[in-house]
């Protein structure tokens, strides 16, 4: 009872006695965490990555011969570059064949259109970076047959 008096004198002398429950202490957790709510949302997947995304990275440490350079010529190169047309004189059907011009400097000089070399794909895109760095790896690592 003596509790229930000493409560009672708080809140008569304009005192609020702090509880647990106390609109002082729960008030300002209440603003900090609606505050925040806002920051946490999104309205879209376009917000939530941006618009522009990251590209994805360009793996040049895992290159060989038969599952990256081999597939990339076969899809852009080999339709001209082949036994029966033999585009300029060049055909990248097998692997000796991408070995000779990969080692003497051909292959790397004509897909990165360096001075003194004809500029390939003739009349299509130019490799991707990515492509670029990958060929020019194998080659730097001696254009092995792996």
């Amino acid at each position: 009872m003596s509790q229930l008096r000493a409560l009672t004198r708080q809140k008569v002398a304009g005192r609020m006695p702090l509880t647990p429950y106390s609109p002082r202490l729960w008030w300002p957790s209440l603003l900090l965490v609606v505050g925040l709510l806002p920051a946490c949302t999104y309205d879209n997947a376009e917000d939530l990555l941006s618009k522009n995304p990251p590209a994805p990275a360009c793996d040049t440490v895992a290159v060989t011969f038969s599952a990256s350079v081999a597939p990339l010529l076969q899809q852009r190169c080999v339709s001209c570059h082949n036994t029966t047309l033999r585009s300029g004189d060049v055909s990248l059907s097998t692997y000796t064949q991408v070995q000779r011009v990969a080692t003497d400097g051909r292959l790397v000089g004509v897909i990165t259109h360096a001075p003194g070399y004809p500029a390939m794909p003739v009349g299509g895109t130019k490799l991707s970076d990515c492509e670029i760095a990958r060929i020019r790896y194998w080659v730097r690592q001696g254009a092995p047959n792996n």
